[in-house]
């Protein structure tokens, strides 16, 4: 039975509880969310009542408790240092949703902290445990677009609401939707491309003279292969959603939207369709569909490396090359210059 506590019983802290709950189920893994930490005491008691999980006082607390296996911290961004340090202290394996911290000299330390624990770290880029996604690399990794030469990310997001007062609408706290939203897919391009070698950046950064929260960046990262990478990001309360990411080689395209489905065109041939997931299952004529959500998938990879399985999933280093890279845009953003690395 792995033992999990949960600093953050919120959004993402309830996505991550009900999916350790499913463990059994989905991957044959005998799971329990045994401890929660979260200032907020109805929210500490709702997963209490679901799940019956010991309430905790703090972080250490949580960590420290016997038979512990792993902390999954799922924290606002600001604080997400504070789980990391207990959960070393303790000597459990840890399960961090991005991004890694706010800023540099906590992110530099965790990574440094870290490094020093012989037990697992997990980051929570969800998006590379969609099926999509690993479809996507597995072409990529096959060459089939041959010399990458640019890429292209349109995460638009029209439906915004929070509110000042909300900790998100607080730049100094959320990083805005270059830290929060964006490192997502900067991880996805780290992924695919290496390492980068500039970045330049423009927008908004939540600009707190705005009548209500929205925040905007514009940016382009050069990778030291000589990839172009072109990232739009905004949180806006009107007009389009959209999530698209789409890369051009010397041979062909392809394009990765929130559909399950990728498109894929050779350079002198006709665009194609290639399902993925319960889409795939689908097409196969499969009749129960059985397809994990790359939330659900990125637990099962997480518990599964716990038991001695090696299986590949994003860790502290890959954590922090996302959140440098947000950062840098930032500092771009404020200076109006190139930022090198």
């Amino acid at each position: 039975m792995l033992k999990f506590g949960i600093i953050g019983a919120g959004r993402l802290g309830n996505v991550h509880a009900e999916n350790i709950a499913r463990l059994k189920a989905v991957a044959g893994i005998d799971a329990q969310v045994a401890a929660v930490y979260d200032p907020k005491e109805s929210a500490a008691n709702a997963m209490h009542e679901k799940y019956g999980a010991v309430i905790c006082s703090g972080a250490e607390e949580l960590a420290g408790i016997p038979d512990l296996d792993a902390v999954v911290i799922a924290s606002p961004t600001y604080c997400h240092q504070e789980g990391i340090r207990a959960a070393v202290a303790a000597g459990r394996h840890i399960f961090c949703e991005k991004p890694l911290c706010r800023d540099l000299e906590n992110s530099l330390a965790m990574l440094k902290l870290v490094g020093k624990s012989e037990k697992l770290f997990a980051v929570g880029f969800v998006r590379r445990a969609m099926a999509k996604t690993r479809k996507l690399k597995e072409m990529l990794d096959s060459g089939v677009l041959g010399k990458i030469r640019f890429c292209n990310v349109d995460l638009s997001f029209g439906m915004y609401r929070r509110e000042y007062g909300d900790w998100f609408a607080d730049f100094d706290k959320s990083g805005g939707v270059i830290v929060d939203m964006l490192a997502h897919h900067v991880d996805l391009a780290n992924w695919f491309f290496g390492e980068p070698e500039r970045v330049y950046a423009d927008g908004m950064l939540l600009d707190p003279s705005q009548k209500k929260p929205s925040d905007m960046v514009g940016s382009i990262i050069t990778y030291r292969n000589g990839v172009i990478c072109n990232m739009l990001c905004t949180w806006q309360r009107f007009g389009r959603s959209n999530e698209l990411m789409e890369i051009y080689g010397e041979k062909g395209y392809l394009n990765m939207t929130g559909a399950e489905t990728l498109l894929y065109q050779p350079m002198d041939g006709e665009q194609q369709e290639i399902p993925v997931g319960a889409a795939q299952n689908a097409a196969a004529g499969v009749e129960e569909v059985k397809v994990a959500s790359g939330y659900t998938q990125e637990m099962i990879d997480f518990a599964r490396n716990m038991l001695g399985e090696k299986v590949e999933a994003p860790g502290i280093q890959e954590a922090f090359n996302s959140i440098k890279i947000a950062l840098a845009m930032i500092e771009s953003v404020k200076t109006k210059q190139v930022y090198n690395f």
